[in-house]
């Protein structure tokens, strides 16, 4: 619609350039005219000059001589010989005298005072005195016709006007081919311009000069490629701003989902305190009941709607202080409520690209459940699961505070060790369960007995101990007298059954017995041996003369040796190979330890010589952790050899670090957790049931194979198979050895194996000494097999 109300340039030129020419040509023609018109006037000037002097000498004799016919010949002569239309003489005194052309005594027209092409008469009437001789006789009015100027005005019109069309029409062709032609380019500009404007950026228009057209052309291209890119590059931004923008409303989406999704109250506040975003866990946790309106409000406005009843005053404040500090650092709280509860309040600034702090973010969390685990796992870490006394490694710990103590104020203390007399015939004969509620109820005879500042702990198996902090022998003396009379007057029954309970004590003090840890403990055990040899349900105090006899400087000695042996790298291993039943193929080896001779270091010492003393003294920890390393070292070394079965003792159970030992060392040496083998002594897992089962649990977790060794040993095994989650069932030797010639012992591994295949677990034979063991054990069902017969512990493996 506006573009039809807008005239083309082209015929406002050619509108323009016609209305100057026609301006032109009527001005030059209304001069024309007007030039014509004064010659013409010229020229009736000049005829009246010719002819006035010629009328009044010829009328003035005729005149003067009143020839009246003369008169009229003469004006009928003069009217036709010289144009006038009429002639009409008067005397002197205005009489008409004579007339030609015109009616006698009609009126004279008037006379024209001055003759004027321009007004379009047919007749000029003027008048001429008739004189002679100076005298006036008369008047001659005439009338001079005009048609031929008028003629000649309208032929210069004609010709005028023709002429100017023509050149109006030469004009008009001409300025149109050239209007057209000088804006062709400007009407390519105006259509590259609409179509610019209607969003099609990528117009062209050719360049065909170098004159001003063509340099707006040329400058049009440019602002149009110009454009083009600026546009290109605002889509492109905007597209990744819009991208970004998904992006962060994705982002948005997810975080508000994950903050609503948390536990943690997340409570966000701006530089004028006024809460931003709080998430459900902040109401739940503050029992904010009306939770919808807290956005814009004053933080100190919810706290005192909700923190302040469920918070300890004290508490309070400081939780306030922290809410509404304007501190930029990160600060951290601890919230006690009134119903018990503990919350944990972090509180971080929120910063700006720039570092600018436009506001804080506070975390909250219900640490409640948290804390008492932590106390439940402290309680469970240093506590004995079965009796709920103090275990070995708290007993280590006060066993060195107390000294660390005595030492500082010039004091002493005292160490009591006893164990039950006995106790394994308790436990093989009727069961752990016996076992189990015999030492439970010698804890909590015991722990009746002893103070407050003083310790009981239970160090593994029948074993315990306790620490008398101050104490000299005199005190300990007496409570072992009391513990040794309480324990044998304890009367318990079992399954209808009076079992009678006894103890061997041994007391050793600080400083007369020993001067640290180690001998302390050593003496007090060795104590507790002099009570077994006085024929145990005793006690004795440490004697420094018994302790010189063969066996008690062996004892000693033995751990020096064994020390030795782990700092100098004297521990070598032997593996045995235990093999398919049924096809003889190898399936894995045992780890055998045995002890370098340090005065004949060809000969190797038995494990039978070392290890027991190692188990009494804690020594074997550390054994089994060298075999361990070595044993994965070598599978790292050599990737083709089977499986490694290694031992451990009951005391490496207690050891909660252990299965994070065994986990980081497989990874150091990249070996297959697969490809190592833990063997349990069953009499060790049933001494401490729930030790044994978290160390089980934790190898199995690693991807560990469990073997249970020794199975069989008591008859309480199979039910408590259910608990320990072993893979291979080791059975006893005791059984296997005389195999060929016990029916029973035939019958009781063949009760095994068929336990142990419902429960789909793998039974090992041990012993196998003879081709008819072999033969027997594969007829039974036994799943693998290990003895002399089928291989002897060699040495040949190394990792180097």
């Amino acid at each position: 619609m506006m573009r039809s109300l807008r005239s083309p340039l082209w015929l406002k030129l050619l509108l323009a350039t016609l209305l100057v020419q026609i301006t032109m040509l009527g001005m030059l023609g209304f001069q024309s005219l007007r030039d014509l018109q004064d010659r013409q006037r010229t020229q009736m000037d000049s005829r009246l000059q010719e002819l006035r002097p010629l009328l009044s000498a010829a009328l003035g004799n005729a005149l003067f001589q009143r020839d009246l016919a003369g008169i009229q010949e003469l004006l009928d002569t003069l009217r036709n010989a010289r144009g006038i239309r009429y002639l009409i003489l008067f005397d002197e005194q205005g009489k008409q005298l004579a007339s030609s052309g015109m009616a006698p005594n009609t009126p004279a027209p008037a006379l024209d005072k001055n003759f004027d092409p321009a007004d379009n008469q047919t007749l000029y009437n003027t008048s001429v005195p008739v004189m002679l001789a100076g005298e006036l006789y008369g008047t001659l009015h005439f009338g001079i016709a005009t048609e031929t100027y008028q003629r000649s005005q309208t032929r210069m019109l004609r010709q005028t006007l023709l002429l100017g069309g023509l050149m109006l029409v030469g004009s008009f062709i001409l300025l149109l081919i050239i209007s057209y032609w000088l804006t062709r380019h400007l009407r390519a500009l105006a259509r590259a311009s609409e179509a610019m404007a209607a969003g099609n950026l990528n117009v062209h228009v050719p360049v065909t000069g170098k004159d001003e057209v063509g340099q707006l052309i040329l400058a049009f291209n440019t602002m149009a490629s110009t454009l083009r890119g600026r546009v290109e590059a605002l889509q492109q931004a905007e597209s990744i701003q819009r991208h970004y923008l998904a992006e962060t409303r994705e982002e948005k989406a997810r975080l508000l989902a994950l903050l609503s999704a948390m536990n943690m109250g997340i409570l966000f506040v701006s530089v004028g305190n006024r809460v931003v975003y709080y998430n459900p866990a902040f109401s739940q946790i503050w029992m904010i009941r009306n939770a919808d309106n807290l956005v814009g409000r004053e933080v100190a406005d919810v706290l005192r709607d909700s923190a302040c009843l469920l918070a300890r005053p004290d508490h309070f404040s400081k939780h306030v202080l922290g809410v509404l500090s304007t501190h930029e650092s990160s600060e951290s709280l601890e919230i006690e409520m009134t119903d018990g509860r503990v919350i944990t309040q972090l509180t971080y600034p929120v910063r700006e690209q720039d570092g600018r702090v436009i506001g804080r973010i506070l975390i909250f969390e219900d640490v409640t459940r948290e804390r008492q685990t932590a106390e439940q796992l402290v309680y469970l870490a240093e506590r004995d699961s079965l009796t709920g006394l103090y275990n070995r490694r708290r007993f280590e710990d006060e066993l060195d505070r107390m000294l660390t103590d005595a030492q500082r104020h010039t004091d002493s203390g005292a160490l009591l060790f006893f164990d039950l007399d006995e106790f394994k015939y308790i436990n093989d004969t009727f069961g752990h369960r016996a076992g189990d509620a015999m030492l439970i109820r010698v804890a909590g005879e015991v722990g009746a007995l002893v103070r407050r500042n003083e310790v009981l702990c239970r160090l593994g198996g029948d074993e315990f101990a306790i620490l008398m902090p101050g104490a000299g022998e005199v005190d300990a003396q007496s409570l072992a007298e009391r513990i040794v009379r309480a324990v044998a007057q304890i009367p318990f029954r079992f399954e209808g059954k009076s079992l009678r309970l006894t103890c061997s004590l041994g007391v050793a003090v600080y400083p007369q017995h020993a001067s640290n840890a180690e001998e302390l403990v050593a003496h007090a055990d060795a104590a507790m041996y002099q009570a077994k040899d006085a024929g145990k349900n005793a006690w004795r105090s440490y004697r420094a003369d018994l302790d010189t006899s063969r066996e008690m400087v062996q004892r000693m000695n033995w751990g020096e040796r064994i020390s030795r042996a782990l700092e100098h790298d004297l521990l070598v291993l032997h593996y045995q190979g235990v093999f398919h039943t049924q096809s003889g193929v190898l399936a894995h080896l045992e780890v055998l330890v045995r002890m370098r001779d340090e005065n004949e270091p060809g000969q190797l010492i038995m494990p039978g010589h070392f290890i027991p003393l190692a188990e009494k003294n804690g020594q074997i920890v550390l054994i089994d952790r060298y075999v361990l390393q070595h044993s994965i070292a070598l599978l790292a070394a050599k990737p083709d050899i089977p499986a490694l079965a290694v031992n451990i003792s009951g005391r490496s159970l207690d050891d909660a670090t252990l299965p994070h030992f065994i986990t980081d060392t497989l990874r150091a040496a990249q070996v297959a957790p697969e490809r190592l083998m833990i063997e349990i002594t069953e009499t060790s897992a049933l001494s401490d049931m729930q030790d044994a089962q978290r160390f089980i649990e934790a190898l199995r977790h690693i991807g560990c194979t469990i073997c249970l060794d020794d199975f069989g040993t008591g008859f309480a095994s199979f039910a408590y198979l259910k608990h320990l989650k072993a893979d291979i069932l080791k059975i006893d030797g005791l059984f296997i050895r005389d195999l060929t010639h016990d029916h029973d012992n035939r019958i009781f591994v063949k009760a095994i194996v068929d336990v142990a295949r419902g429960l789909n677990k793998i039974t090992v034979a041990e012993f196998v000494e003879t081709r008819e063991i072999y033969d027997l054990l594969k007829t039974l069902g036994v799943d693998m097999v290990q003895g002399y017969f089928l291989d002897l512990p060699s040495g040949g493996l190394t990792a180097k």
